[in-house]
């Protein structure tokens, strides 16, 4: 029963490493070295090869220098099976566990500069669309700064702070004007903290709006075609008078108020 709970047990943690393809090459190495080091067979890249065996070798010099030759084979076996055949054929063939990773790491190095360049513009041209959360879209932006960090260039967190803020949409206008009078200046935990709160209040902003039309409408929705009319004056007035933090409630507002002008014209063409 154990032989077969270790076998299952190493081909889920062989296939939770995420095949190299050649341009994945941290992913994979972070997933081959979580790997290796749960299957305790990171021997060779802890440790330092032993002596070579001598007859004068005493048994536990065996033992280890043995344990470290499985280990050294089996990990060359697991990280050669996750990698495409193109991307294998490019590697030069080692027998040593440490040195096939430096070769594979020399290989990384030449893509560095355009890694680099790549999350440079990302986190210079990154916007937050509205789609995700704020907070989700910080923890964005850290991120690309921490891989900027593995790749030795420093983003501070300040400046990313700064860009975090400036790259809002202008619903969060109010926020920036807040933050430009203050004296304190806030860290990124800040920062998320208040975006979700400005967010938590732009929805409560935007469901008060609606539910006060709704609320209009239905008190005149007596007569005969009163209610109609009155809903879409409502609209009418309604829409130039709010403010910019609307916008995606406007997008609901504007589409019923279409849909009430052309029940209008065509219920003014039956008559």
């Amino acid at each position: 029963m154990s032989v077969v709970l270790c076998i299952c047990e190493s081909l889920f943690n062989f296939s939770s490493i995420e095949t190299w393809t050649g341009s994945n090459y941290k992913k994979w190495k972070q997933d081959v070295e979580i790997v290796l080091g749960f299957m305790d067979l990171d021997l060779a890249l802890r440790e330092d090869e032993p002596a070579a065996l001598t007859n004068e070798s005493s048994d536990a010099h065996r033992r280890q220098h043995e344990k470290q030759h499985k280990a050294n084979r089996m990990s060359l076996l697991i990280m050669k099976r996750a990698m495409t055949e193109t991307v294998r054929g490019g590697i030069p063939s080692n027998d040593k566990e440490k040195a096939f990773l430096e070769v594979i790491g020399e290989k990384f190095k030449e893509s560095k500069k355009a890694e680099m360049r790549s999350l440079m513009n990302a986190l210079t041209i990154m916007r937050y669309d509205g789609e995700s959360s704020a907070r989700e879209y910080i923890m964005k932006l850290i991120d690309i700064a921490n891989k900027l960090k593995d790749l030795e260039v420093t983003i501070y967190d300040p400046f990313l702070m700064h860009v975090a803020l400036n790259s809002l949409p202008p619903k969060f206008g109010q926020l920036k004007v807040s933050y430009n009078t203050q004296k304190e200046n806030w860290d990124l935990n800040e920062l998320i903290s208040m975006c979700v709160q400005e967010e938590d209040r732009l929805k409560r902003d935007q469901m008060e709006v609606v539910n006060l039309v709704h609320s209009t409408y239905g008190k005149k929705n007596g007569a005969s075609g009163t209610g109609s009319h009155f809903m879409l004056l409502s609209l009418q007035m309604l829409l130039p008078k709010l403010p910019n933090h609307h916008l995606k409630g406007l997008k609901t507002l504007k589409s019923t108020k279409l849909k009430f002008s052309n029940a209008l014209f065509a219920k003014s063409v039956v008559n």
